[in-house]
C-alpha cells in the first residue's frame, strides 16, 4: 500500500510502498477514505515539539474509512462497512478503562503517534475503536468528528458538565473552539461568548451561533456572570482572563495544549478557593463521545461538512499540514482523500463559508 512515512522533522514526510498492516484477532483493517490533520501533526512534523513514540512511523489520527478485513474474534462488522475510527486504543483493563475514564487510560496509545497512523491506503485498529458512520455523513466530516469534534464534546459534556440555560465562554477560535461553540448552542446554552485574536475566526463563531465576540481583548472589567468556560488556546492570558469572568461556584475546563505556565496569572489562589472554582484538564474523547456526535450530525442538529475546508491527495499530506501550520487559505480542517489523485497547490479545494 501508499503511505506517507516520518522519518523527522528535517525530512519531512515520504511517500512510499509498505506491506498492508496485519491485523490480529480482535482488530480490524480498514481502508482510509479520509484523514484529518490536526494541530498534533503540525507539532510533531513542522515544530518537533511533539514526539512519536517510536521513527520511522506512519503519522494520522483522525481517520474514517471502509472495512477491509476483519479479525477472527470480531462478530459486530461486516466488510464494507462505513466507519469513523477512534485514534485512542486503550487497555480496557486499568483503573481510569474501568471507571469510564478509558481517555485517560494509563496505557493508552494513539494511532498516527505511538502506533502507525492513516496518512496510508489502510489502518489496523482495534474493533472497539470503531463507530458506525451514517450514510449520510461524508468521510471527510467523519473523520475529522474523531478528534476535532469528540474532543470539545467530551470537553462541554463529560467533563464542564454543560447544563441547558447556562451561560458559556469559548476562548481559542481554532477548530476545537469552533465546533465548542456549535456544540454548546446545541446543548441548550443561553449564552455564548468567544474571545480570539483572529477575526475570521470570531466571524465564524458568530455564524455558528456565539452571541459575542471578544477580539483580542476582554471586557474592562469582569462580569463574573459565566457558568462555565472552555479554553481551547493553552494561553495563560486568556485563561487567567476567563477564570475571573467565571461566576462563585463557576468551572473552567482547559483543553488547549501549551507548555507555557500559568506562573504570571492575575488570577490569586484565595480568589479561587473563596468563589468555590473548578479547574480540570480535559484530554480527548472515548468511543461514547464520538457515537453521540455523530448521532447530533446525522440527525441534522450540527453539521460537520462545512469544517472541511481543504482537501489534498495522499501524495500532498506534508503540503497540507504546512498549509494549517501556516493558515493558507484561512482553513478550519484539511482532510487527506487517499483516493485523491495528486493535486498542485494551484488546484486545492479553496476555502468554503463556514
Amino acid at each position: 500500500m501508499k503511505a506517507m512515512v516520518f522519518y523527522g522533522t528535517e525530512h519531512h514526510l515520504k511517500l512510499e510502498e509498505v506491506p498492508v498492516p496485519q491485523i490480529g484477532p480482535d482488530d480490524v483493517l480498514v481502508r482510509v477514505r479520509a484523514a484529518g490533520i490536526c494541530g498534533s501533526d503540525i507539532h510533531i512534523a513542522v515544530e518537533g515539539t511533539t514526539r512519536p513514540s517510536r521513527l520511522p512511523i506512519i503519522l494520522g489520527h483522525e481517520a474514517a474509512g471502509t472495512i477491509e478485513a476483519l479479525g477472527a474474534n470480531v462478530n459486530d462488522w461486516r466488510p464494507s462497512d462505513r466507519v469513523s475510527i477512534l485514534p485512542d486504543v486503550v487497555c480496557g483493563n486499568c483503573v481510569n478503562c474501568w471507571n469510564g475514564r478509558s481517555e485517560l487510560c494509563l496505557h493508552r496509545q494513539l494511532i498516527g503517534i505511538h502506533r502507525d497512523g492513516a496518512l496510508a491506503d489502510y489502518v489496523a485498529v482495534p474493533a472497539r475503536n470503531l463507530v458506525k458512520l451514517p450514510e449520510r455523513i461524508s468521510f471527510e466530516a467523519g473523520a475529522i468528528a474523531t478528534d476535532a469534534v469528540a474532543t470539545p464534546y467530551h470537553a462541554l459534556v463529560r467533563v464542564g458538565k454543560i447544563h441547558a440555560g447556562e451561560r458559556i465562554l469559548i476562548t481559542g477560535l481554532g477548530a476545537l473552539g469552533l465546533h465548542a461553540v456549535t456544540l454548546a448552542r446545541v446543548l441548550g446554552a443561553s449564552w455564548i461568548a468567544a474571545a480570539t485574536h483572529h477575526p475570521r475566526a470570531g466571524q465564524r463563531a458568530r455564524a455558528r451561533g456565539a452571541d459575542e465576540v471578544w477580539e483580542s481583548h476582554f471586557p474592562d472589567s469582569a462580569s463574573g456572570s459565566y457558568d462555565l468556560a472552555v479554553d481551547f488556546s493553552g494561553d495563560p492570558q486568556l485563561i487567567d482572563a476567563a477564570i475571573r469572568e467565571l461566576r462563585p461556584g463557576g468551572r473552567v475546563v482547559l483543553v488547549g495544549i501549551s507548555e507555557k505556565t500559568l506562573s504570571k496569572a492575575q488570577v490569586t489562589v484565595s480568589s479561587i478557593v473563596r468563589r468555590g472554582i473548578a479547574i480540570v484538564g480535559s484530554y480527548g474523547a472515548h468511543v461514547g463521545d464520538l457515537s453521540e456526535v455523530l448521532a447530533l450530525a446525522d440527525s441534522g442538529r450540527i453539521n460537520l461538512e462545512n469544517s472541511v475546508t481543504h482537501r489534498f491527495a495522499l501524495a500532498d499530506a506534508y503540503l497540507a499540514i504546512q498549509h494549517l501550520a501556516e493558515k493558507l487559505g484561512d482553513p478550519i480542517r484539511v482532510a487527506i482523500l487517499p483516493t485523491l489523485e495528486e493535486s498542485h497547490p494551484s488546484a486545492l479545494c479553496r476555502p468554503q463559508t463556514a
